[in-house]
């Protein structure tokens, strides 16, 4: 690993991480394209989701995508698929505004399309906190990359949108609406990450934000009609609801909240919930205290991404993505602080295990997350603590 300017116990996690991507990899069988998990191509499963939806749309099949049996349907028909998992379109009617270009294009070259922005996102998310190009690489290689990568999701663009949300907010706010407004697509989290730079005072950004999003839901009437967003509230949300009341256990092997650990540890579903919003609740503090406390260092947006995402009782493990930036700087990068904890080590390799360790009654990846922000806040607060008081720095 010398050639990414990397010493030797940070090449070993590399090559770690680039063994636990590989294995995981190898175990959806992804020879397999038509009864197993992968579904059209050896990687990028959920994609289909992404590339059907739209090209329902486009064909004059919008109602398809509220019917989740003509749904399923359309995709054995499409993709020859016979195994019994069923997929979904959970997402609200104006991200099918974002996806139509990849509806418009085959599906192998749509997906790698897909995949390659999502990459290339990931990187210039590193290149935007200071990482140098060797950096970016890694990030791109790491194994919550792999994670979003094999399942087909947007972490990469997600990304890079929080991570300028984060740090322009104060400076150019206008563009970190944008990036807020179009991070709606995924809405849980760019709520939750709103409602952290509103507490800590980013109200233009916020404002900026609800102005785009009303453009992207207003174009998205204009384009697809009222049917959609009535699906949308009448069908797809009660489902998801259900997923997580009714405890979907298969459904849910690769999420990575506390309520959802404690479920799979056969806690009660008030037992879990109350959980969730301790530790949610702490979660979120957690990350608006890094977020009021200076400028956002490497170490400091892990602490805010990881906090919004352990807030959510459902977030899943391809959307570590959105961390993995900031997180492959800490983990990789001794500038950045010069020896990162265990635990932080653990959650940069961790993410495609996610669905082996829930099998395995063991889905710890939102407790390692806990435990990396711990030690990092304690870190951060070391480091305030430290510094000149004329030195302290202001929160934009």
């Amino acid at each position: 690993m010398h050639g990414f300017g990397l010493r030797r116990r940070e090449g070993l996690i590399v090559v770690l991480g680039l063994a636990v991507s590989m294995l995981s990899w190898l175990a959806f069988q992804p020879w397999n394209l038509t009864d197993a998990f992968m579904i059209g191509a050896p990687f990028g499963r959920d994609f289909v989701n992404f590339w059907i939806a739209p090209h329902l749309v486009i064909e004059g099949r919008a109602p398809v995508l509220g019917d989740i049996d003509a749904y399923n349907a359309a995709i054995r028909e499409g993709f020859g698929y016979v195994a019994q998992n069923r997929m979904i379109f959970s997402y609200p009617p104006h991200a099918l505004l974002l996806l139509l270009p990849f509806g418009l294009l085959p599906y192998l070259p749509a997906l790698l399309l897909w995949t390659g922005l999502n990459l290339a996102a990931l990187a210039a998310a590193t290149r935007l906190i200071g990482g140098r190009p060797s950096f970016a690489a890694l990030a791109c290689l790491s194994p919550a990359a792999a994670a979003m990568a094999m399942y087909g999701h947007f972490g990469g663009l997600l990304a890079l949108g929080a991570t300028l949300a984060v740090t322009e907010s104060g400076r150019r706010p206008r563009l970190a609406g944008l990036c807020l407004a179009l991070m709606s697509v995924k809405p849980q989290f760019a709520l939750v990450l709103g409602l952290l730079l509103l507490c800590a005072g980013r109200l233009r950004c916020l404002l900026h934000a609800a102005a785009f999003a009303t453009v992207l839901v207003a174009l998205s009437l204009a384009a697809f009609g009222w049917a959609p967003w009535l699906r949308f509230v009448e069908v797809i949300l009660p489902l998801q609801s259900r997923l997580l009341t009714e405890f979907a256990g298969s459904s849910l092997a690769t999420a990575t909240s506390f309520y959802v650990t404690a479920r799979f540890w056969d806690l009660s579903a008030g037992t879990a919930w109350a959980i969730q919003a301790v530790l949610g609740g702490l979660a979120f503090l957690t990350a608006l205290t890094a977020l009021r406390g200076g400028p956002p260092s490497p170490a400091r947006l892990v602490v805010v991404l990881s906090g919004a995402l352990l807030a959510l009782p459902y977030a899943n493990h391809y959307d570590l993505a959105v961390a993995a930036p900031a997180l492959t700087l800490l983990v990789l990068d001794r500038t950045a602080m010069p020896e990162a904890s265990p635990a932080a080590i653990l959650v940069w390799l961790i993410a495609p295990l996610a669905k082996l360790l829930a099998v395995a009654s063991i889905p710890v990846i939102p407790l390692a997350m806990a435990a990396a922000l711990v030690a990092l806040s304690r870190r951060l607060d070391t480091e305030r603590s430290a510094m000149p008081a004329g030195a302290l720095p202001c929160s934009a």
